[in-house]
């Protein structure tokens, strides 16, 4: 048995990738802001990925030492379609976890408290990684008779990737939004806001509103239900924001004190209201979504927003 031959180094790395596929009970899979806690794998269908990773952590022992490559090509075969279920359930849990959030709705207030801004960890992605990693090694053992071949491929394989994240980082520079770029979007989504309010489309409005206040109170629905009673006897007329306050960056992500103004008009007179709100940007400043203080004081935003950044307080 040659324990340097190409069949033999991938099993070996199979059998570390799967190892780490078992441990990954212990990745972090959501996190709830409002009550600072984490959700790993072993809380819930991570006991299911974790027996996959050890029927193919099986397999790879077995593989390794079996002469006949024909077994080896059947392990591999199991292990790649093992690999692939593990991706593609991934693929659907993020999904529908992106999906649950959007389309929220609940009547229980706890619910709403408790849920409220809940977003993907870095868990399921990570599973997602090493069981494309575990498919690679296990096809790549499949495709090639000639071990200086493989290498060939595998090096060629290596240098387009590395080829591909050079040219992923450039592009991701050179996108890069400047300043007055970033403060032009934030301009026409508070604008695109603003006339929502106008044409009171209260369906379209919470587009604009930031997900963990219409997760708050129950769903979107809801949050249409009361915008669109809350303005049945008063209109806007005008919406515009007067200043940037402060702004915080951390790589994509921007967060902006805002001084905004609505021109309001009911029974027939017409006053202005000046307000502070915050704008959020998830992609460098593309796009952005609003929550408003409604008076409330930093304090009490940052327990509705936990994420609100310190440099912005007011």
């Amino acid at each position: 048995m040659n324990l340097f031959s190409f069949d033999k180094k991938s099993n070996f790395l199979q059998i570390v990738v799967s190892t780490v596929g078992i441990l990954s009970l212990f990745f972090p899979w959501i996190y709830y802001p409002r009550l600072d806690l984490n959700i790993y794998g072993h809380n819930g269908d991570g006991w299911l990925f974790s027996m996959l990773f050890s029927i193919m952590l099986f397999l790879s022992l077995i593989s390794l030492w079996k002469k006949s490559e024909n077994y080896r090509h059947v392990y591999n075969m199991l292990i790649f379609a093992g690999s692939m279920l593990i991706l593609a359930l991934c693929i659907y849990k993020v999904y529908a976890f992106h999906e649950a959030i959007y389309n929220y709705q609940n009547d229980n207030p706890i619910m709403n408290y408790s849920g409220a801004g809940a977003r993907l960890q870095w868990g399921l992605y990570a599973i997602a990684a090493i069981s494309f990693a575990n498919a690679f090694l296990s096809s790549l053992g499949m495709l090639f008779s000639t071990s200086k071949l493989r290498w060939y491929i595998l090096s060629g394989l290596l240098l387009v990737g590395l080829i591909s994240l050079m040219v992923y980082n450039t592009n991701k520079h050179k996108n890069k939004l400047d300043k007055v770029t970033v403060e032009e979007n934030l301009n026409t989504y508070f604008n695109k806001m603003g006339e929502t309010l106008i044409r009171k489309r209260s369906d379209q409005f919470v587009d604009f509103v930031h997900p963990i206040l219409y997760q708050s109170i129950g769903g979107k629905e809801k949050l249409t239900q009361i915008m669109s009673a809350l303005y049945a006897d008063l209109s806007i007329t005008e919406a515009k924001i007067d200043k940037i306050l402060k702004t915080n960056i951390q790589d994509e992500a921007i967060q902006a004190l805002l001084i905004q103004n609505f021109t309001i008009r009911k029974d027939g007179q017409q006053t202005e209201t000046t307000s502070k709100s915050f704008a959020f940007s998830y992609d460098g400043g593309r796009t952005w979504s609003f929550a408003g203080t409604e008076n409330r004081s930093f304090d009490e935003m940052k327990k509705i927003l936990p994420e609100l950044s310190e440099e912005l307080r007011y």
